[in-house]
């Protein structure tokens, strides 16, 4: 009896002892340690392989609001619609001119842009266009040559005071209009104009850049009528503007910031009847109700104006570039 319960037992340890052994063949093996897979910080993450389920938007999303003010859609929208293809009034990107062989005047271009003048029979001082059809308007004033180059001066002077010898024409430089106020001259505002600016209603654009000057150095754009009424632009070289209208001592200003993150600023200026609107690089930066009484009031040679101010005692320098002028009054189908 002993002998069979110690059997019965044997077997017993035995069949737990290859059960065990056995087991651990069919148990599920650990999962292995990998290496976890690093993304430099340069890298974009990838998305999951397979893709997320959204869920279903019971409501729908309100309509993002507009990034731009209403005056934009209301009054600078279909002035700048109507003058999108239309040619400006004026127009001067400075451009260099070079004498030929033949005693001719050129635009130093490509030849598909080249435009060809030469002088009129005895009035050496003036230029006319040959009959090409590609020619620009006549040229008025001819260009002082220095080694067969120079920049023809369309109408862009200055004053200096108590002068006899006035007007003087305006600094052009790298085929842009140039101005200078050099250290230590006592007048810190130097202003140049163009007497064929004389226009009411206008679209102005042109490119402004700040060279050699202090953050507080700025830039203006002044405009001025009959009545001693005029309104103005600043714009200072650390991202400030302001903008004053009104007559003589009652004016009235508001400014504000704005952002550049380029060396030229694009600025356009409207100006329609009581309203006036001012864009930095092609966005909106304000609009002004009633910037003039109206727009009947009389013009003159210096009633457009761009200055430069600084304080004394360091140089100062910015230049104007792509001057485009549309004339509202001449533009049959303004709204």
């Amino acid at each position: 009896m002993k002998f069979k319960k110690l059997l019965f037992f044997s077997g017993i340890v035995v069949f737990t002892t290859l059960a065990c052994g056995l087991g651990g063949n069919f148990s599920t093996p650990l999962p292995t340690t990998l290496p976890v897979e690093t993304i430099p910080p340069s890298v974009i993450p990838r998305q999951p392989r397979s893709p997320t389920s959204t869920p279903m938007l019971l409501l729908t999303p309100p309509a993002t609001a507009a990034t731009f003010p209403a005056w934009v859609a209301d009054f600078s929208d279909p002035i700048l619609a109507t003058v999108q293809g239309q040619r400006p009034v004026f127009e001067d990107d400075f451009s260099a001119v070079c004498i030929d062989e033949r005693n001719k005047w050129k635009v130093c271009s490509t030849p598909e842009q080249r435009t060809y003048y030469q002088s009129n029979e005895g009035n050496p001082s003036s230029l006319s266009e040959l009959p090409l059809a590609t020619a620009r308007p006549t040229l008025d004033l001819q260009p002082d040559l220095q080694n067969g180059y120079s920049l023809v001066n369309n109408g862009w002077f200055f004053i200096v005071p108590d002068s006899l010898k006035n007007p003087f024409y305006a600094h052009m430089e790298n085929e842009t209009l140039v101005l200078n106020l050099p250290q230590g001259k006592e007048n810190r505002d130097f202003w140049v104009y163009n007497p064929k600016f004389l226009q009411r209603n206008f679209v102005l654009q042109f490119d402004l850049q700040f060279h050699a000057t202090q953050p507080e150095d700025a830039f203006r754009f002044q405009f001025e009528q009959g009545g001693d009424e005029s309104f103005a632009l600043d714009l200072t070289k650390n991202k400030t503007w302001v903008f004053r209208w009104g007559m003589g001592d009652a004016l009235q200003s508001r400014t504000g910031s704005y952002m550049n993150s380029f060396e030229v600023i694009r600025i356009l200026v409207i100006a329609s009847d009581r309203y006036c609107a001012v864009y930095l690089n092609n966005a909106p930066l304000d609009y002004f109700e009633n910037c003039r009484t109206d727009a009947s009031g009389r013009l003159f040679p210096q009633s457009m104006t761009f200055h430069i101010l600084a304080e004394p005692g360091h140089p100062s320098m910015l230049t104007i570039d792509n001057v485009k002028m549309w004339d509202l009054d001449q533009i049959s189908n303004f709204p």
